[in-house]
């Protein structure tokens, strides 16, 4: 009844994926050939696995032991995707080795034996690759499943190997979306929260009386804490890493329950016993987690109920009695627990399907209930200090009364400790007048910095927005250059020299980028990569690219009748289409990526020294203009062979 069930992947039934599976995402979750067994032919295309078993290779019921695994799967792909960059999003508990083809095209982990595999759970990115038909496709996956690690509290993924076919394009976007949202939000709640407990912390160590300050610091520590443990858990790819990430969440959660006990006693409570005996739990919690987490985690939120309900209790009784700070720290806490109650009995409705939470209130009210609960405490607290403030200042005004009353030459040096402080204050402004213009010009220097590494309009767009998406370019020209036998010139000419040599050729052509409107990407050792019409459009984008690779090798003819020794260059250009935009969050740098990329660094590796060898699409676009040598066919690394041309120069009118 269950092969009956479900469909039997095979090379004559393969899965076809549609433009709409692709573009959003598709999980592979049918039934596929699987074996226990390991050889390298299994990876091959044409291999016979008529007699593997099928089995939905993403249960774990199915991995019995520490030994890697086959999965085989076959599918097409519909035809608008053709050639169009796509990859597989893979989440997992071991390691594997992903083949596309017969060609391995990922690895995840390392595999080896049971000592020597390393497992991890995905990788960052995924490795993108294309298809230029819609044949059927064999996807061989060996995957060494982690079975018998024990990781406590929770089995991170239930799921072994999740395997997702999805378009380049989406997981970018999808990447980037991550980034922009939770990265931006984790961190802004650790900062503000991190800057409140150490604001606190020094409060309470030059006060020490008011230990609420430091209960108060330790609260919005354990906070920031929890919030970059959200952090941490998004970036995980380390499987190892689990444990230590439960820990600092574990721990910042217990933070949290003893600070806002330790903060609630010692406005309210007046036993001291009471506050001891919970912090002696919470310290008795902490060592049970080194024998057994999951008796420490269900302890834990035993913990925070008991905690809780004692706030409640005694904020409750302070109001009764009408304590001056209870209506006013009570009030922030008593507001913070309804938020929680409120958020638990909205979840419950939309969880039971009772109400439909998101139709009725709008699909904010979680977020905004969560944001509620974070500030009403904070907020509270800041109301009693600045009351606590306005107490003080209240009372150091009668006293400046008083003794106006009874000396007026007290009063007279009142006066000039007033003199004093304003010409401190017209000297501070000044100061601060100063230091703002300071600031304006460290202000400038950084813009011009940005827009050195970066296109104005992706500058703009990470200044505004904090991120910037990656961008498709449907028309463009990619330019490549490349000196010849750059690695002997530099044994003969030395290190010192060579360098000198390419940053004066560099600089030039930076010059030629920016006379015909080229964006400079990057050079990588001897080579330089550009680019016309991005991230501003130019239907000139092919005539301008080669107009540019003229004048380079201009300059370098020019350079080498004064300096015999100067470098020789040859030149690639290709027009088409690619993926533009930031890679990384360290260091970043802007990239192009594509197979418009790819066919310009052939045309640059199949040209010769002097030469500019053009590619029969960029050839299309501007045989008109430019006078050009056909090459004919060329066998290329990756792409057989293709038509090339050399360009010579701009036609006369």
């Amino acid at each position: 009844m269950q092969n009956f069930c479900y469909a039997q992947n095979s090379f004559e039934k393969p899965k076809i994926f549609t433009k709409k599976e692709i573009e959003e995402g598709t999980s592979i979750e049918e039934k596929a050939r699987f074996t226990e067994q390991d050889h390298p032919n299994f990876a091959l295309p044409n291999f016979d696995d008529s007699a593997w078993k099928y089995e939905n290779f993403s249960s774990k019921d199915v991995y019995k032991k520490n030994n890697p695994y086959w999965i085989r799967y076959y599918f097409k792909i519909d035809s608008s995707e053709i050639n169009k960059p796509l990859c597989f999003n893979i989440n997992q508990l071991g390691a594997s080795e992903i083949y596309l083809n017969g060609k391995k095209i990922e690895s995840i982990g390392k595999i080896g034996n049971k000592k020597t595999t390393e497992y991890k759970l995905k990788n960052k990115i995924p490795t993108f690759f294309s298809l230029d038909n819609t044949k059927v496709n064999v996807l061989a996956i060996k995957f060494f499943p982690n079975i018998g690690e024990k990781k406590e509290v929770i089995t991170f993924y239930s799921i072994p190997l999740r395997v997702e076919l999805v378009s380049a394009s989406t997981i970018i976007n999808k990447k980037t979306e991550y980034l922009e949202y939770m990265n931006f939000y984790t961190m802004l709640i650790c900062g503000i929260f991190g800057a409140l407990g150490f604001i606190h912390l020094l409060l309470f160590i030059f006060y020490r009386k008011a230990i609420y300050n430091l209960y108060f610091s330790t609260y919005n520590f354990s906070i920031s804490f929890m919030s970059y443990g959200i952090l941490l858990f998004g970036e995980m790819t380390d499987f190892n890493n689990i444990n230590v990430y439960i820990f600092i969440y574990f721990f910042s959660f217990l933070l949290f329950c003893t600070s806002l006990t330790g903060f609630v006693n010692t406005l309210f409570g007046k036993k001291k016993m009471r506050l001891k005996i919970m912090l002696m739990i919470a310290f008795l919690i902490l060592i049970i987690y080194y024998f057994s987490v999951g008796i420490a985690v269900s302890l834990v939120f035993l913990y925070l109920f008991f905690v809780a309900f004692e706030s409640f209790y005694l904020i409750v009784r302070a109001m009764i009695r009408k304590e001056k700070s209870a209506f006013i720290v009570g009030g922030g806490i008593l507001l913070f627990f309804f938020f929680i109650v409120l958020l638990i009995i909205t979840m419950f409705l939309n969880e039971s399907f009772s109400i439909d939470v998101d139709d009725t209130f709008g699909y904010g009210l979680i977020s905004y209930s969560f944001i509620l609960i974070f500030i009403s405490f904070p907020i509270s607290i800041s109301a009693y200090l600045a009351w606590q403030f306005a107490s003080t200042n209240l009372s150091l005004v009668k006293q400046i009364d008083e003794v106006k009353r009874l000396s007026e030459v007290n009063l007279k040096q009142e006066q000039e400790k007033q003199d004093i402080l304003q010409d401190q204050n017209d000297l501070l402004e000044k100061q601060v007048e100063e230091r703002t213009f300071q600031l304006q010009e460290e202000k400038q220097i950084t813009e011009n910095l940005l827009l050195n590494i970066l296109p104005q309009e992706v500058a703009e767009e990470l200044k505004k927005n904090g991120s910037s998406e990656a961008k498709h370019y449907d028309e463009v020209t990619v330019l490549f250059t490349d000196f010849v036998n750059f690695t002997e010139n530099s044994e003969k000419m030395g290190a010192e020299k060579m360098l000198i040599e390419l940053n004066e050729c560099f600089t030039a052509f930076d010059l030629i980028m920016e006379k015909h409107k080229l964006e400079k990407i990057k050079t990588i050792g001897d080579a330089y990569l550009s680019v016309c019409g991005l991230p501003n459009q130019n239907p000139n984008h092919a005539y301008q690219t080669v107009l540019a690779a003229l004048d380079i090798l201009k300059f370098i003819e020019d350079r080498r009748k004064t300096n015999p020794e100067a470098l020789e260059i040859r030149i690639g250009i290709n027009s088409g289409s690619l993926v533009a935009g930031i890679v990384g969050l360290k260091k970043f740098a802007y990239d192009i990526w594509g197979d418009t990329v790819n066919t310009a660094a052939r045309m640059e590796q199949n040209s010769e020294k002097g030469k500019i060898n053009v590619s029969e699409s960029t050839y299309q676009l501007v045989k008109d203009q430019f006078n050009f040598e056909y090459r004919g066919k060329i066998d290329t690394k990756g792409k057989g062979a293709m038509d090339m041309y050399f360009a010579l120069q701009i036609k006369n009118n």
